[in-house]
């Protein structure tokens, strides 16, 4: 973590420390992981009794502001509710800007689905400070973190229904279309090498695609699209028979047809 981010956490960690409506404070995400690095932002989950969330979020534009120059813009996430606040701030401080979020968790609603997420796999060792022994009870009992898990088949089914669909848009020209697919297309190819070899516990997609085979990566990464039609079936191309491989040669659906219809339907581009 970038070392003025830090000093800027600390400070505001030691002024949640002092407001009698948090109880305590752990890390979250990559700081609880030990996998942070100069360009990781501070996730801190703070636990809130006898306060209301909405006027505890009402406090904290003033409580973030004893702590940068300037508090540029707050961005509220969609799920937020009476159990969970998360909001992303960009902060000025000394000319630099710093992302910054913060979660504050109910006590009274600890046990709703989205606040669970956030002490999943707890550890006494992410305990930043606790009053009253409240976070240390949700580490004793949190729940635990599972290895990522799809419908193989569905996947295969989901994956080669859009493969097949790109050829008219290919045909079309429709780059906005063809764009969409190729993110269906993204999504479900990760899913399924996910589904394979996923060795952590903790984290959405995206953290947990960093530790799948560099060749895989690599094979992900060619899931875009351009204005050159002519490359980006080449690269749909190799796509589907990287899902092939990865997938087994497709279960038990005559794929051999949905190739041969893609490719001699787009072998003008």
């Amino acid at each position: 973590m970038d070392k003025e981010l830090l000093v800027i956490l600390n400070d505001f960690v030691d002024i949640m420390r002092r407001t009698d409506w948090v109880l305590g404070a752990w890390n979250f995400g990559s700081a609880a992981h030990e996998l942070t690095d100069k360009y990781s932002d501070a996730d801190v989950v703070f636990l809130v009794g006898g306060k209301d969330l909405a006027d505890a979020e009402e406090s904290l534009k003033r409580l973030i502001s004893g702590v940068c120059d300037e508090v540029i813009l707050c961005w509220e996430e969609d799920f937020n509710s009476d159990s969970i606040i998360n909001n992303g701030y960009l902060l000025e401080k000394d000319r630099r800007i710093f992302q910054f979020d913060v979660f504050l968790l109910s006590k009274d609603r600890i046990d709703d689905y989205i606040c669970k997420i956030h002490y999943t796999d707890l550890s006494e060792r992410d305990i930043i400070f606790d009053k009253d022994g409240s976070v240390l009870t949700l580490a004793e009992n949190c729940p635990h973190g599972e290895f990522w898990g799809d419908d193989t088949d569905r996947l295969i089914r989901t994956y080669l229904y859009h493969f097949g669909m790109s050829a008219k848009y290919l045909l079309r020209g429709d780059y906005f279309k063809l764009n969409r697919v190729m993110r269906v297309l993204y999504d479900t190819h990760s899913s399924l090498l996910l589904t394979e070899y996923d060795r952590i516990k903790w984290g959405g997609a995206e953290s947990k695609l960093r530790f799948i085979p560099e060749e895989k990566k690599r094979h992900l990464t060619q899931y875009y699209c351009t204005e050159n039609f002519a490359e980006d079936r080449k690269r749909l191309a190799c796509c589907f028979e990287w899902f092939g491989e990865d997938s087994g040669g497709f279960g038990r659906i005559n794929w051999n047809a949905i190739k041969k219809y893609w490719s001699a339907s787009t072998q003008n581009i």
